[in-house]
C-alpha cells in the first residue's frame, strides 16, 4: 500500500535523469510527486494504463511478469538513480510489467506521463537523454542474453555486484541488497540452489555475503573474474574506478 505522498520542493530530490539539465528539473518540480511505498507494495501492475514515469530515489523493487498458469518471471531489478515505467513515454500505453517493493519501502518521484511527453517534445535535450535511457535498457537485455550463453552462473552474479559497486558513492565495497534469494537467482536466471553455490565461489576472491551484507574486499579480484568473458570488456562502466 501506499504510505505517503508528497510535493516535491527545492532540490534535494534531483534525478540522474535531469543531472545534466537542472533548469529542466526545475521546470518539471511542481508537477512532480515523491511517493513512499511500503514492502510488497505493487507500484504498477502489469496491463494498466502508463500514467507516470517512475524515477527511484532509494529503495528497491522488481519488474515481473505473470504468465496465465502462475508463471512469474522477473525481468528487472531496479534501484537508487533507476527509471521504470517508459510505457508513460509514449500516448495509450501500457505498463508491460508488474513493479513491486522489495525490502522495507521504497522512495519515488512521479513523473505524470503528460508532463514527460510535453517536455520531450519542446526539450531537445530531454529528447536526447531519454533516447539514451531507452538505447541503455535495450543494449543491457541484449547484454543479459549474451552473459546466458557466455558466463557462468558465478560470473553472472559477480557482473551483478560490479554494476552495483560502480553505483555507489565513493565506490564503496559494501552493499545492501535487500532483495530474497529467489527473487535475485529468478534475476539472473538460475535456481536459488545455484546462488548459493555461486556466492560460496565468489568467497576466495575476497567477497562475503552475509543475509542482505555484501563486503567485497578487492574490486578488481572481481573484475578479472567476470570481464574477461564480456563482449563489453574495456567500454563498461562497471570497469571504472
Amino acid at each position: 500500500m501506499l504510505n505517503t505522498e508528497y510535493r516535491l520542493s527545492g532540490e534535494r530530490f534531483s534525478h540522474p535523469l535531469f543531472e545534466s539539465a537542472p533548469a529542466l528539473w526545475q521546470a518539471v518540480l511542481p508537477s512532480l510527486r515523491r511517493k513512499i511505498f511500503s514492502r510488497h507494495a505493487q507500484v504498477v501492475v502489469h496491463g494498466d494504463a502508463a500514467a507516470s514515469l517512475w524515477l527511484v530515489s532509494s529503495g528497491w523493487l522488481k519488474l515481473t511478469r505473470q504468465t496465465p498458469d502462475g508463471k512469474e518471471s522477473v525481468v528487472g531489478l531496479c534501484t537508487a538513480g533507476d527509471v521504470f515505467g517508459e510505457a508513460a513515454l509514449f500516448s495509450h500505453a501500457n505498463y508491460p510489467y508488474t513493479a513491486e517493493v522489495v525490502g522495507d519501502e521504497a522512495e519515488l518521484i512521479a513523473v505524470p506521463a503528460a508532463t514527460i511527453r510535453s517536455l520531450i517534445q519542446k526539450e531537445p535535450q530531454l529528447s536526447a537523454r531519454i533516447m539514451e535511457l531507452l538505447n541503455e535498457r535495450t543494449s543491457q537485455a541484449q547484454l543479459k542474453l549474451e552473459h546466458m550463453n557466455t558466463m557462468s552462473a558465478a560470473q553472472r552474479l559477480g557482473c551483478f555486484l560490479l554494476r552495483l559497486c560502480h553505483l555507489q558513492v565513493g565506490g564503496a565495497k559494501t552493499l545492501q541488497i535487500p532483495v530474497e534469494k529467489h527473487v535475485l537467482a529468478a534475476y539472473l536466471g538460475m535456481k536459488p540452489e545455484t546462488l548459493s553455490r555461486s556466492q560460496q565461489q565468489l568467497r576466495p576472491l575476497g567477497i562475503q555475503i552475509t543475509g542482505h551484507t555484501i563486503e567485497i574486499a578487492q574490486v578488481e579480484k572481481l573484475r578479472d573474474f567476470v570481464c574477461g568473458s564480456c563482449s563489453e570488456s574495456g567500454s563498461c562502466d562497471a570497469e571504472a574506478d
